[in-house]
């Protein structure tokens, strides 16, 4: 991140306001701060020096996969009406906003699956939970709502905000009034107004979504607090000073200063925008306008996507000038620690397994494995929300809760994970054994941080997207320049540890790779990838590659057409520069290894539930399921949640289902279709 204080006082001394209908009031608000502020685009410029010096910083590195929790408190302010009624809106509005941000700031948002192809990867889950309030500032609970009469709002900011705040440092403050014209809310962005102003505003009938939000519409899902927040934690728009920043050496000069949103010339309205909208016309590669956005002007039905680049940017001002935040005891620090314990048993035959591990993604991060009898303990555990995963080596893992609320009274929870098969996706801490000779780029298992190299993605930034969790193995991950942390003058090795396919009928292995040679200085690219099979007693070579494919590929790989399967066999990827005075930049990444009976491979000649279509997806309603029927065995249909809850189950013989989805809540929904030998999954999406 480049900063230039000229380059912002030329911008920001035109700042583009959008034209009508002017959604968000935080353009004017902050062109109104510079105007007034003798000193603010100095501010405005040592903020940005700040996110661009922290995102290169080994701190970011630290704190990626850490989950920053922030307290919200909303003050209500009404004239009057009753709890409920008009202005004065209820809790369940507010609690239902909670839930929309949390879903969106953590990719939960079950529409994800709307945004096109070629944004996909860039899509993050930003990291970022919130809760109400339970302690107020003076340590007191509280429900993290406060109501006050407030007959007249004019000038909101001077005359109501100071007195109704709480310590912007330890709060995100979120006011709910009536604003005027077409504004939905505004922000103040970090360290650029009046402390005692400091905080989110919204108008009261664009906060939560239905069935809480009485005043809903198809334009009113609570994602303009979504923006808003955005905002809040460092954002600009996407269409922010047209179509400024449109190189690779400028687009974190201009623009919303973040380099994998597109710029847009203006902002995007309205419920039906072409994807292949393009405003303009980029260096060297043009893309299509990202109006699906959370920082976009859409309808809140097109609102879908954070970026990476969005995520650093968030993340960076919550180290930054807001890190006092993460220090507030407004919502998890306040409880008493307590001790949580658990069972993990084979799907198959309810028994015990040791030696499992068990994941517990929250406000900390706890990784434990279970003893002899299968049980697991965490200690200082404390109340908040958890994403709760559990596996073992030769056992699929098992995405058990997302978001689950846990407690010093939960109950105990029992996990069962199925075995006969091995599944790595390097959310949980299997051992894998590092080595090398090079003088860089040793593997490590992390979150990635994506680099470039002449525009292109060198690095990845990030794992595979239908995976658990964020990490993944990559060959250095310092980010920064791409020639930072390559392989360099030697080469680097990953070995899997021991799998046993000897009780396999007939084994595969699967994987995702990543494979990047760049020239470097005009040399001529003289780097290899190769990955092998050992099984003891020989290796063999299934794969080497020499040309970039830096893209997560998936490969399949039959184990007997390469060795024997034994109990002993391993993995085996070696990435290589091979030449000291040929300098290139060399990177690499593995990611989803499986070992696993071709019968469960998802490929046609090893399924009996070939084709497997759901039709129509997205669907409002009725949906019909189909499949090639390749064998007369009865079947079991079952229909799961995307917290993994299942919602329905039926048995069957033929090939044809119909299934009603009406009553159902909207949002992902994976359909599974198995028999005595196989299995398939399909994704739908329930639309509203």
């Amino acid at each position: 991140m480049r900063g230039s204080l000229l380059l912002c006082l030329v911008l920001w001394g035109s700042f583009a306001i959008a034209q009508n209908p002017e959604r968000c009031g935080t353009d004017r608000l902050l062109q109104n701060i510079l105007k007034n502020d003798s000193a603010a685009t100095q501010r405005l410029e040592q903020n940005w020096q700040q996110i661009g010096n922290y995102i290169h910083s080994q701190a970011a590195r630290d704190n990626r996969n850490t989950v920053v929790t922030i307290p919200v408190v909303f003050h209500v302010i009404h004239s009057g009406q009753a709890l409920g009624m008009g202005f004065n809106i209820a809790d369940t509005q507010i609690i239902s906003q909670i839930a929309v941000l949390n879903e969106c700031y953590r990719k939960r948002n079950a529409d994800t699956a709307l945004i096109p192809g070629w944004f996909k990867d860039r899509s993050a889950d930003i990291e970022i939970e919130f809760c109400l309030a339970h302690t107020d500032p003076q340590g007191n609970p509280t429900s993290g709502i406060t109501r006050d009469f407030y007959p007249n709002t004019a000038n909101f900011d001077v005359n109501v905000k100071p007195f109704t705040q709480w310590d912007p440092t330890n709060y995100l403050n979120i006011w709910t009034t009536i604003l005027t014209g077409n504004i939905l809310g505004y922000a103040t962005p970090p360290n650029m107004g009046p402390a005692n102003q400091d905080g989110v505003v919204l108008d009261y009938r664009h906060v939560g979504c239905a069935p809480a939000n009485p005043f809903h519409s198809s334009d009113t899902l609570g994602r303009t607090c979504v923006h808003e927040v955005g905002h809040w934690l460092g954002l600009f728009h996407t269409f922010q000073d047209s179509c400024a920043g449109m190189t690779p050496q400028d687009c974190d000069l201009g623009g919303d200063r973040v380099c994998d949103t597109p710029p847009e010339a203006e902002a995007t309205y309205g419920s039906s925008p072409s994807f292949s909208q393009n405003t303009c016309l980029e260096s060297p590669v043009d893309e299509y306008d990202m109006w699906m956005n959370f920082m976009d002007y859409v309808d809140d039905k097109w609102l879908l996507m954070f970026t990476n680049g969005q995520k650093e940017v968030m993340r960076a001002v919550l180290n930054t000038s807001r890190l006092s935040i993460q220090s507030s005891l407004g919502c998890t620090n306040t409880a008493t620690a307590f001790t949580y314990t658990g069972k993990v048993v084979d799907a198959s035959t309810n028994q015990a397994l040791e030696n499992a591990k068990v994941l517990f993604d929250g406000p900390q991060d706890f990784e434990v494995t279970t003893d002899v009898n299968g049980n697991f303990t965490v200690s200082n555990l404390y109340e908040g929300y958890y994403d709760i995963y559990a596996g073992k080596w030769g056992y699929m893992e098992n995405f058990y809760a997302g978001h689950q609320w846990l407690h010093s009274g939960a109950a105990p929870i029992t996990i069962p994970i199925h075995g006969h098969h091995y599944y790595d996706d390097f959310n949980l801490n299997y051992n894998w054994s590092v080595s090398g000779s090079a003088g860089g780029g040793f593997w490590t298992r992390d979150v990635p941080i994506g680099t470039f190299f002449q525009s292109a993605a060198a690095n990845p930034s990030q794992d595979v997207p239908d995976d658990f969790g964020l990490k993944c193995f990559v060959t250095g991950n310092a980010g920064g320049a791409a020639d930072a942390d390559d392989v360099d003058n030697g080469s680097v090795t990953l070995i899997s540890p021991v799998f046993d396919l000897s009780g396999y009928t007939d084994p595969y292995v699967r994987l995702y790779r990543w494979f990047f040679a760049g020239a470097f200085g005009g040399n001529s690219p003289d780097d290899v990838m190769t990955i092998k099979l050992n099984n003891g007693t020989s290796t063999a070579i299934v794969e080497t590659l020499t040309a970039s494919e830096n893209q997560w590929t998936q490969k399949v790989f039959h184990v007997s057409d390469f060795v024997p399967a034994t109990a002993n066999m391993r993995l085996i990827v070696e990435v290589s520069d091979l030449s000291s005075g040929n300098p290139n930049i060399v990177e690499a990444g593995i990611d989803k290894f499986e070992a696993l009976e071709a019968v469960t491979l998802d490929i046609p000649e090893y399924t009996a539930f070939k084709n497997l279509s759901v039709f129509p997806n997205p669907s409002t309603g009725i949906v019909n399921i189909g499949w090639d029927a390749s064998d007369k065995d009865p079947h079991t249909l079952t229909v799961r949640n995307i917290l993994g809850e299942e919602v329905l189950r039926a048995e069957g013989s033929g090939n044809r289902v119909q299934l009603d989805f009406s009553r159902q809540v909207f949002g992902i929904y994976f359909i599974s279709v198995s028999n005595s030998h196989s299995e398939k999954v399909v994704k739908f999406l329930l639309a509203r």
